[in-house]
């Protein structure tokens, strides 16, 4: 996502200490960061999760003997306010402190009931009454109530705070509500209400096939009714820089101790918890932004997970056990430069890196040679060091209708650049029928975030399309430049990522809607001005997308026209090339072998909640 207008709020990514320095927007836009290296853990085998269930339910003694810190590693923080965070690092740390009504168990994209306990759908697909369990408290001792929820879904419609408005409002689950005459959202104006202490109702303009997944975003954390003033109708128990700085107050697994900027953040266990309570005393995230520092610190076993960065990373010391049912791959990593051998796991998030082609910048032929001249699966194995997969559609095989399979098929099957090749015969040959020659080169800059990785994919590229007329020249931009820039239209070619906001593919093609990339208007969805290109294929696109639109319902015959509309978006895509899929990044955990926690799912490391870490003796 962008940063702080409607669609641009979404939250960009920045992979520092990661597989690479590439930076995705979770739910977001970013620029990449190949392998997405999770400074958490391995995962432990299927007889081992189940040990680690058992021992949410072991005796009080024996949790004192377990009682140690969580130590990780973590990049910059910015916010501790749900409503407010647009970073993983952020969200790291408020998924531990609060509680939503749904929840990702353990990152997996399969939602479950958190602080709800049950909720009904109505026939039309648009009311939702939800209830609460009982007696759930807040860290302050307070009891959850559905005037809570109320209250802290009007704050993330209303607040000057908010940088999530657009979730609940038009372009997610659209509540219905008022607006003005300049189309801004009219403060209490939400169709919702607390029926009771424990029951909430709301209504939805038109059906959301994924509601219920949207309401297990932290956006949707639920705080104390007052608690901050910064919406009509309240006064506020403390100000909006307390909350968001130093006093946070969830119904969390854990509850907020201290936080000290680019420094590091700490919480400690909620004995109180509803659910599972934690068997680590708290945890300790240190920030750490350097990859080199990083990897440093985590050899030296001050955390509990061990930083890969990618230029560090030996695909020889990858060692594959098993694979899960779900296509974790588990085993072993190492030994490492400490002599240790971590435990790894290996899976797959729902995430795309991309080079954007902005079409009001780079001809459609030279957008087109660039196509030609990209092997995705080269870059995956030379320069990504094969942590993830070749990138062909904007949507990831795990969201894609008909998933992986399908998602292959179609691409070996219609991809008409080249599957797994590189074609410099069309590439030359797209540039001359455009007039381009030996003597007549189009020179084009392709932009990336601060990173060796998509410098080096660059200078690959760089390389073949010289013999195809097109000089391509290489710069660096900071990634807060990069973004500022491509808002304003000032982007040629360029590297960035998006990872889900919810599972679905609509939240990724709805970046690619023709008249959300214009950036005379701030570009709301991608930075690629898509309705300059010439021909139909935006129109086709834009067509698709009223089709989705049209059929929100959580219905198998609305999901199939979805579905056909969403290969339709990709094969327009793909026509004009204003976007070009480059891989789909895996994630990974080096883990000590005193770490015992669940495995992660899709939906990422920072959707995860430390309450089933356990760990034992360190060696």
């Amino acid at each position: 996502m962008t940063d702080n207008t409607s669609i641009d709020r979404r939250r960009f990514l920045q992979a520092t200490g990661g597989a690479a320095s590439a930076v995705a927007v979770a739910g977001c836009l970013g620029g990449g960061g190949e392998g997405d290296t999770d400074t958490a853990t391995d995962e432990p085998t299927d007889e081992s999760t189940a040990t680690a269930t058992e021992k949410t339910t072991r005796p009080p003694e024996d949790r004192e003997k377990l009682d140690k810190t969580f130590n990780l590693i973590n990049s910059t923080m910015s916010t501790l306010d749900p409503i407010k965070a647009t970073d993983t690092a952020s969200g790291t740390v408020i998924q531990q402190v609060f509680d939503a009504l749904m929840n990702y168990p353990n990152g997996e994209v399969e939602v479950e009931p958190l602080l709800a306990k049950d909720y009904e759908v109505s026939s039309d697909f648009r009311t939702y009454t939800i209830n609460l369990k009982e007696d759930v408290k807040y860290h302050n001792g307070d009891t959850v109530t559905a005037q809570d929820v109320v209250y802290s879904f009007e704050r993330l419609a209303a607040s000057e705070n908010s940088r999530r408005d657009y979730f609940i409002l038009a372009y997610a689950m659209n509540v219905e509500h008022e607006t003005d005459s300049e189309g801004a959202y009219v403060p209490g104006s939400l169709n919702m209400e607390a029926v009771d202490d424990t029951t909430f109702k709301m209504t939805l303009t038109k059906p959301f096939a994924s509601t219920m997944e949207m309401l297990a975003y932290t956006s949707f954390s639920v705080i104390p009714e007052g608690i901050v003033g910064d919406i009509d109708g309240y006064d506020g128990e403390m100000s909006h820089s307390e909350f968001a700085t130093q006093n946070p107050v969830g119904a969390g697994p854990f509850v907020f101790e201290n936080w000290e900027t680019n420094t590091q953040a700490s919480v400690v266990r909620n004995d109180d918890y509803h659910g599972a309570v934690p068997f680590v005393k708290g945890v300790h995230w240190q920030v750490i932004t350097d990859p080199d520092a990083a990897y440093n610190y985590g050899q030296n076993k001050n955390s509990d997970l061990a930083s890969m960065p990618t230029s560090k990373y030996d695909p020889s010391k990858v060692k594959i056990e098993t694979t899960d049912d779900k296509g974790r791959k588990i085993g072993t990593y190492g030994p490492m430069r400490n002599g240790e051998t971590a435990n790894y796991l290996q899976y797959a998030t729902i995430n795309t890196f991309y080079i954007g082609l902005n079409a009001k910048n780079v001809p459609g032929p030279v957008r087109k040679a660039i196509a030609y001249a990209m092997n995705q699966k080269e870059g995956v194995e030379q320069v990504f060091k094969g942590r993830g997969e070749a990138a062909y559609h904007l949507t990831p095989p795990g969201i894609y209708p008909g998933q992986a399979p399908a998602y292959k098929k179609h691409a070996e099957e219609n991809y008409p650049y080249g599957y797994n090749e590189t074609d410099l015969e069309s590439a030359r040959q797209v540039m001359e029928d455009a007039g381009y020659g030996p003597n007549n080169k189009y020179e084009v800059t392709f932009t990336t975030y601060q990173s060796d990785t998509w410098q080096g994919l660059g200078k690959i590229l760089r390389d073949k399309l010289s013999s195809a007329h097109v000089n391509m020249k290489l710069e660096e931009a900071p990634f807060s430049t990069l973004l500022n820039r491509g808002r304003q239209g000032n982007l040629a070619a360029y590297s960035l990522g998006w990872i889900m906001d919810w599972p679905a593919p609509d939240n990724f093609l709805g970046q690619m809607v023709p008249n959300l990339t214009d950036t005379s208007e701030g570009a709301k969805g991608f930075y690629l001005d898509w309705d300059d290109a010439e021909g139909d294929a935006s129109q086709r696109a834009a067509d698709a997308w009223e089709t989705i639109q049209n059929n929100p319902e959580p219905t198998e015959d609305a999901q199939q026209k979805r579905n056909e509309a969403y290969v339709t978006m990709e094969e327009a895509m793909w026509e004009d090339m204003v976007l070009l899929p480059t891989y789909h990044s895996v994630s990974e955990r080096f883990a000590y072998d005193w770490v015992d926690m669940p495995r992660t799912g899709a939906a990422g490391g920072s959707r995860m909640k430390f309450n089933n870490v356990y760990l034992n003796d360190r060696s």
